[in-house]
């Protein structure tokens, strides 16, 4: 399969009339005996700045000695944001690629296995926030007042992200005409920041990092790396009863 857009905020430099964008998928699929299937597949995918990320701004307030302080996410368009550096926001690319297999050994049971990688360039995310002195002193210089920290969506990073799953499931029949349908997956998942962009010259100067480690946290060891899900259903006649259990693995988040 193949895909061609054009966007009018967006020029692309690929295939014929140079659009926004082209992308593909090839899958493939192969039974070499009745019950195993294996399956593959690989595909690139696009994906513009959403209005949020584009046009969101808002102000938080912290009492810091007791002194009320603005930290504000600006717009990348906004005059403090690009004073401090930022740049109009590109479309994120991904490349993904996965395989897989599937086992049907009997009627009543089934077992599927995934691997998955996925592979984003110019994911856009929030900076850091700015609130060095001699950065809320350089935009006083500016004309901007009231700004006790500042922060913006950028495209800092790319990132690497690969997993598995795992799916099996079994049903038998009970009690005269019930059933019973038991199923249990695994998922793991791990996203690391492959490259982050160089920070502004006019944070640099200020020893500001754009991608700190707070946001880096938060995409790296923000979500549970492990995912357990456990459920049964019992149905008998009118009757269906359903059991389900999950459980998350850890997570990790720097306030500061």
């Amino acid at each position: 399969a193949a895909r061609v857009e054009n966007y009018s905020d967006f020029k692309g430099k690929d295939f014929f009339f140079h659009p926004s964008t082209s992308n593909y998928k090839v899958s493939a699929r192969f039974e070499p005996t009745r019950g195993l299937a294996l399956r593959a597949a690989t595909s690139t995918g696009f994906r513009a700045p959403s209005l949020g990320q584009s046009w969101f701004s808002s102000t938080a307030t912290n009492f810091v000695a007791g002194v009320p302080t603005d930290n504000r996410t600006f717009p990348v368009s906004n005059p403090v944001a690009v004073a401090l550096g930022a740049k109009p926001l590109k479309p994120e690319t991904s490349h993904n690629t996965s395989v897989g297999v599937a086992f049907y050994p009997t009627g009543g049971l089934s077992i599927t296995a995934d691997y998955y990688k996925i592979n984003i360039k110019d994911r856009i995310v929030l900076s850091g926030t700015f609130n060095q002195k001699a950065v809320t002193d350089f935009l006083l210089a500016q004309g901007f007042q009231g700004i006790g920290g500042a922060r913006f969506f950028t495209n800092a990073i790319d990132t690497r992200t690969a997993g598995f799953d795992l799916v099996a499931g079994y049903g038998f029949p009970v009690l005269k005409g019930g059933n019973v349908r038991l199923t249990a997956g695994f998922n793991h998942t791990k996203t690391e920041v492959s490259h982050v962009e160089a920070t502004p010259g006019v944070l640099a100067a200020f020893s500001e990092t754009l991608f700190d480690r707070v946001e880096r946290v938060r995409i790296e060891k923000g979500q549970p790396k492990d995912n357990l899900n456990v459920s049964g259903i019992l149905t008998k006649g009118a009757w269906t009863f359903n059991y389900h259990a999950q459980r998350f693995g850890e997570v990790t988040s720097f306030g500061t």
